[in-house]
């Protein structure tokens, strides 16, 4: 018996292994290191691996992952969604498998006949004998399959290649494998799907179980409540597709700063968004936080001046920004009715920084704030400017409230 006998003697090992790390939460990169490194540790004459699989997520279309013999790391590559098919995925009998529904292949490397695909011939000279494929394709709840699944090939460096009984062998631990990349993958689009919709904090709570109505929890935050002036008057003139991307645009020029410096948008209204950078208990984190807002205000009003330019170069309408930021305690959970809630801030201060943004067309700013964010954020303060006391809108009494002069609101704070 060789060596690949024997450790085809392994599976119910391997599998186990497979079984424990999945209901253990590993990740897909994971489970394929573990599974290939103890294939070549048994004796296996494993020269490559290529794992596929397709995913659920705003930007990437699918993962794949390459072990190879002697190489440390996993190769780990994403496909954008907008950019269709791989072109060297194209040119692979997997895209021939995929397209033809066909569920296993297998190419003797040994043959002297010109390979059918250019990728034989590296394989040849990698030093590989045996190709193997298996598609495993994924029922949805509607009962249709072949939309999601998780493909594997092997390279196997072996003369004469594997045996029948080696490859049924392997079919059952990969079939296992397959099981468990199942349960890893759909958590990660879980999580994808969670995340895009909530934000990461809000979405990963969820997942972890806090989804009980009326559950919440108090932190102090900047409230970073941004709005789109002009809106309201070119959506009757935009034509709605034309509007939603423009609004996409838009959107995306206001959360890319926040999220690059570690904040949370809460919500897309319409028009607008609400995002918080939580504060701890220590005075400097919160003017770290303070600053943090302050440099994802005028990360938006850079990215949407740059985005107005084009638009108007184009002949396109635009829109401006108006933005306030506030300090305060605010309530972050769980609202809604039975079966359909929202995660999101239920307190008087982000009520109070919606008020403010109200103000910044009637006092001619684009950027507003009130004393509390003015004191708290000390670096920043000798930039700001008093614009006097002013009522806000179903508030009593009055606040005062201070700018970013124009010419600052996009000068760098990093």
């Amino acid at each position: 018996m060789n060596n690949l006998q024997a450790a085809t003697g392994t599976v119910p090992e391997i599998s186990e292994w497979l079984v424990t790390r999945g209901l253990a939460g590993d990740t897909v990169a994971q489970l394929a290191t573990g599974l290939c490194d103890r294939l070549a540790a048994q004796g296996v004459p494993l020269l490559r691996a290529f794992i596929g699989l397709q995913t659920l997520h705003p930007l990437y279309d699918g993962y794949a992952y390459v072990w190879r013999r002697g190489v440390a790391d996993l190769t780990v590559d994403s496909y954008l969604r907008q950019q269709g098919h791989n072109k060297d995925f194209v040119a692979s009998p997997l895209y021939h498998m995929h397209e033809n529904r066909i569920l296993r292949f297998r190419q003797n490397l040994e043959a002297t006949a010109e390979p059918k695909y250019a990728i034989y011939r590296m394989f040849r000279d990698e030093g590989g004998t045996d190709y193997f494929v298996r598609l495993f394709p994924f029922a949805r709840a509607d009962g249709t399959e072949w939309e999601d699944g998780v493909i594997i090939s092997l390279l196997f460096v072996q003369p004469g290649g594997l045996t029948d009984d080696e490859l049924v062998a392997l079919e059952a631990i990969l079939q296992v494998f397959a099981l468990s990349a199942r349960s890893a993958a759909t958590y990660a689009m879980a999580q994808s799907v969670a995340h895009t919709y909530l934000g990461k904090d809000a979405g990963q709570r969820v997942l972890d179980g806090d989804i009980d109505r009326g559950s919440t929890s108090s932190m102090r935050a900047v409230i970073f409540f941004a709005n789109l002036r002009g809106f309201t008057p070119l959506s009757e003139q935009v034509p709605g597709p034309a509007m939603l991307s423009m609004l996409d645009d838009y959107l995306n020029a206001i959360a890319r700063g926040v999220l690059q410096r570690g904040g949370e948008v809460l919500k897309f209204f319409g028009d607008g968004a609400l995002a918080v950078f939580e504060i701890s208990d220590d005075d400097t984190e919160c003017q770290i936080a303070c600053q943090k807002g302050m440099a994802a205000g005028q990360d938006a009003f850079a990215a949407i001046s740059a985005l107005n330019g084009v638009r108007e170069a184009q002949g396109q309408p635009t829109m401006a920004l108006d933005l306030a930021l506030h300090i305060g305690d605010v309530l972050y959970g769980n609202v809604g009715a039975e079966g359909r809630l929202d995660f999101t801030v239920i307190d008087p201060a982000a009520n109070e920084a919606s008020r403010i943004e109200t103000l910044c067309g009637t006092l001619d700013r684009n950027w507003l704030a009130p004393e509390s964010f003015y004191l708290s954020a000390r670096h920043c303060s000798d930039a700001m400017e008093p614009m006097g006391q002013h009522q806000l809108h179903g508030l009593t009494g009055e606040w005062a409230l201070y700018s970013l002069p124009q010419n600052q609101q996009e000068a760098g704070w990093t």
